[in-house]
């Protein structure tokens, strides 16, 4: 077995990885931890075939509940095996020393025991590992005393600017500027670099520009009061400058930027979009005052942009502005389309096949199915010829459909789903989902549609409730959770830990023991108010960090499949689906179900 404290020399590591990289690509539902902990229990020149016959023969027990989501899975199936993500790799000894030394610098409150079990839980990655142990060190009597007295100290906007890394220096002009601190480790500084202090840089430098923003539009406005060039808004009657106006384009009336961006917001997120946008032309409506009717005019649809680009998050406005612009038209033109389940991208199918290159014939793939379908239609059969009969009313208002023209477009829409295909690629650069036209979910081979929700949503509640309860051993990198008993926990290499704080507690490791956990005799349960010392038999919030682990991902899944802002409750889990409205039957409707249920098409043979 291989000792993860000894660390991998450089030609082990790649061996390491590339034996990694294949049991990705062979069992693409399994997390990679457990590959990882597999791979350093068997040694061997035969690893890689020990640990897939392993897991072959006992999935179950080696994997525990570590699962991949179907999303991850899908992920994981295109991967190339030189594109998986770093905290999924084998590190480098340089930079697990790095890592080590870096938090151990950061966080002195805490035993280097604690350290060393937290990086090997996040497999020693330093902005996974970070968190967790600001999660424990702020439990520390220290971080207490610390909370109380910043209470009145001057807060920061961003976590980020007290970063333990980040050294603050004076510039020329006297003004603070961030740097980070050397670790010693080229991959770890350029981690550092990539999630610490460049965006710190944005963020100042989105701040900064607002600030010359604001700054450029005052000394606009103070200008152009001094020169008289003040325009009046036609609509809320306030004085601008010309770079801030828009005209109509029936009767010239000015409109600042401000009451053109508040119309924009009003449509997209109140219910003024019918008011506020003419619908055939795609612009926003004058909204200037008249003493008669409102002005017929519209906005230019430059002018529109010019004015919401400026206003606050601009960008996502006119990205949502012109996609709603976009759907009305779609929908206006009565196009059929395809949709992306993910994001508002939507091409058109309306492909046309001529009657002599197709066939339709009974579908006897389902005999009974399709003989129940048949006498139904037969039941039913008068019916239709009544319905028919009510079409020749010379007396009848509304104008029925003929039983002949329902037949043809249910026909035309069964030959539509036959031929194109199920899986759709969204062409969106900000998208690029894989999904299925059927049952508009994320695509992965082999693909069926209408899956269970519930069983892909509980897979994904369960591993994260399991990865908050799991301990790795730090000595040989062994994943455990406990199930019973006290918290003093002995690895089968000889490790002793504690499984709430994680501190080494065996003689190597200058632990103390049962002298670790606290002595106080309590007439009550509950935490001891005489000792900060873990308990021995009480796992510290150990029920709300696995609820909480458990709506996190919840969370995460319906973000991913486009339900944001259902309710996080397991107990209801049965209703997971995309939050439709109720289904519209229509005639049209039941004559396409008949259809596409007794029938298929086919293209003639050429």
């Amino acid at each position: 077995m291989t000792s993860i404290g000894e660390g991998l020399d450089e030609h082990r590591l790649h061996e390491f990885n590339n034996e990694l990289a294949v049991l990705i690509k062979i069992f693409p539902d399994v997390l990679p931890d457990v590959f990882r902990e597999m791979l350093l229990r068997f040694d061997g020149d035969s690893r890689l075939e020990v640990v897939a016959n392993q897991l072959l023969k006992k999935e179950d027990e080696w994997v525990k509940g570590r699962w991949r989501t179907a999303i991850e899975r899908t992920e994981a199936d295109d991967i190339d095996v030189s594109q998986i993500p770093e905290a999924d790799l084998f590190r480098r000894n340089s930079y697990r020393w790095a890592v080590k030394a870096t938090l151990l610098q950061e966080f002195k409150t805490l035993s280097k025991s604690t350290v060393k079990a937290v990086l090997a839980e996040q497999n020693h990655s330093y902005t996974l590992a970070r968190p967790v142990l600001k999660k424990i060190a702020s439990k520390h009597w220290r971080s207490s005393l610390s909370k109380f007295f910043s209470r009145w100290a001057r807060r920061s906007e961003d976590d980020t600017e007290k970063h333990a890394m980040i050294r603050w220096t004076k510039s020329i002009d006297s003004s603070s500027v961030p740097t980070l601190k050397t670790t010693g480790d080229t991959e770890l500084d350029e981690e550092l670099q990539r999630t610490v202090l460049t965006p710190l840089f944005a963020q100042y430098k989105a701040r900064q520009e607002a600030k010359d923003w604001d700054l450029a539009i005052q000394t606009n406005l103070e200008e152009a009061e001094n020169a008289d060039a003040l325009f009046e808004c036609g609509c809320c009657f306030s004085a601008t400058t010309f770079e801030r106006i828009a005209t109509c384009t029936a009767s010239v009336h000015i409109i600042c930027y401000s009451c053109v961006s508040n119309s924009v917001n009003e449509a997209l997120f109140g219910q003024g979009w019918g008011r506020n946008v003419h619908h055939d032309r795609g612009q926003l409506r004058c909204m200037a005052l008249t003493t008669n009717e409102n002005c017929g005019g519209c906005i230019p649809h430059n002018g529109t942009l010019r004015a919401v680009y400026q206003s606050r998050k601009g960008a996502q406005l006119v990205a949502r502005f012109e996609s709603r612009l976009a759907e009305e038209a779609l929908i206006m033109a009565q196009v059929p389309l395809v949709r992306c389940p993910v994001c508002s991208y939507a091409e058109a199918r309306d492909l046309y096949f001529p009657t002599r290159t197709l066939q339709y014939h009974i579908d006897m793939r389902h005999p009974i199915r399709t003989l129940t379908y048949t006498i139904v239609v037969l039941v039913c059969f008068p019916f239709l010829l009544l319905y028919q009969l009510l079409r020749w009313v010379p007396s009848n208002p509304t104008r029925l459909p003929s039983v002949a023209s329902l037949l043809q477009t249910a026909f035309v829409r069964l030959a539509h789903t036959k031929q194109f295909p199920a899986r759709f690629q969204c062409r969106s650069p900000t998208c690029s989902t894989l999904s299925c036209t059927n049952c508009s979910k994320p695509w992965r081979d082999p693909h069926t549609c209408f899956g269970s929700e519930v069983v892909e949503l509980r897979t994904t509640i369960e591993a994260a409730r399991t990865a908050a309860l799991k301990r790795t051993c730090p000595k040989c990198g062994l994943g455990f959770i406990k199930d019973s008993g006290c918290n003093k926990l002995t690895c089968v290499c000889g490790y002793v830990m504690c499984y709430v704080c994680r501190q080494g507690l065996g003689p190597m490791e200058g632990g103390e023991g049962y002298q670790h956990f606290c002595q106080h005799f309590r007439y009550e349960a509950g935490r001891c108010r005489e000792c900060e010392k873990c308990d021995l038999y009480r796992s510290e919030d150990q029920d709300a960090l696995v609820k909480a682990a458990g709506l996190q991902a919840e969370k995460e899944w319906r973000e991913k499949q486009g339900q944001v802002g259902g309710k996080g409750k397991l107990e209801k889990v049965g209703t997971v689906g995309r939050e439709e409205g109720p289904k519209e039957w229509t005639l049209q409707s039941v004559v396409d179900w008949w259809v596409q249920n007794i029938f298929t098409c086919s293209l003639r043979p050429q």
